[in-house]
């Protein structure tokens, strides 16, 4: 074969190679960006499923308190005028007690939980055992009520809820009273941000993320940090 014509195919043979893999790369970069958005358009889906917990949360306790002219909490807090938070990481009291007042219809060996100590009854938080909202049951503990009672966001996570409790039984009602009595939701720093946090909100939810951690990677959960570009989820 003539030199030249070998040469000109060799050249030919290389350059299609490296077509090949310039196609390799391009496919290869398509398809990690599809991955990245079909993520990210997930990871949006799971946000929007927890603000729409929150909202069905909401929509109960708003019936709840139109009909006991107070919200679920015990007698205890209630006396006192703590605001009470329910399901925060490490704290005294899960979301199970909220969780079993609103939902009703439990049989007479239901409802009570305990505390460290205390006992909480749903069933004399709720005496005429109404339905304020139909949790579904999520065996996975994801986006719904476990069971074990407590309520969990789609990643797994136990929502977080607060209730601001204004009772001035014993003591005039003021602004600011760092929880006790008073007319500002106070959340001892878990819900918040630098950006934002709860005012005078007669209760509030929110929920850590996928990460499961306040903000990026917050040092504490009572830390200070922004809400914005996180994977937090606020009903405020």
């Amino acid at each position: 074969m003539n030199p030249r014509m070998k040469t000109r195919l060799a050249r030919q043979s290389a350059f299609t190679l490296v077509e090949l893999l310039v196609v390799i790369a391009i496919v290869l970069t398509l398809a990690l960006l599809s991955i990245m958005g079909v993520s990210r358009y997930m990871e949006q889906g799971r946000k929007s499923r927890t603000l729409n917990q929150f909202r069905n949360f909401e929509t109960g306790m708003t019936l709840y308190v139109g009909d006991y002219q107070k919200p679920p909490i015990p007698d205890s807090k209630w006396t006192y005028g703590w605001d009470t938070i329910y399901g925060d990481p490490g704290g005294k009291y899960t979301s199970q007690f909220v969780v079993s007042a609103l939902k009703g219809e439990l049989a007479d060996d239901e409802g009570d939980i305990s505390y460290d100590g205390e006992t909480f009854s749903a069933r004399a938080a709720n005496p005429r055992n109404e339905t304020y909202v139909v949790f579904p049951f999520a065996p996975d503990k994801k986006a719904g009520v476990g069971d074990d009672g407590k309520l969990y966001d789609p990643w797994g996570g136990e929502i977080m809820i607060a209730i601001n409790v204004e009772n001035s039984i014993d003591s005039e009602l003021v602004n600011f009273n760092n929880g006790k009595n008073d007319r500002r939701m106070h959340t001892w720093g878990l819900a918040e941000y630098t950006e934002t946090k709860p005012k005078e909100q007669a209760y509030v939810l929110w929920s850590y993320g996928k990460d499961k951690k306040k903000g990026k990677n917050a040092p504490s959960v009572g830390s200070v940090v922004s809400l914005q570009n996180s994977d937090d989820v606020v009903s405020w």
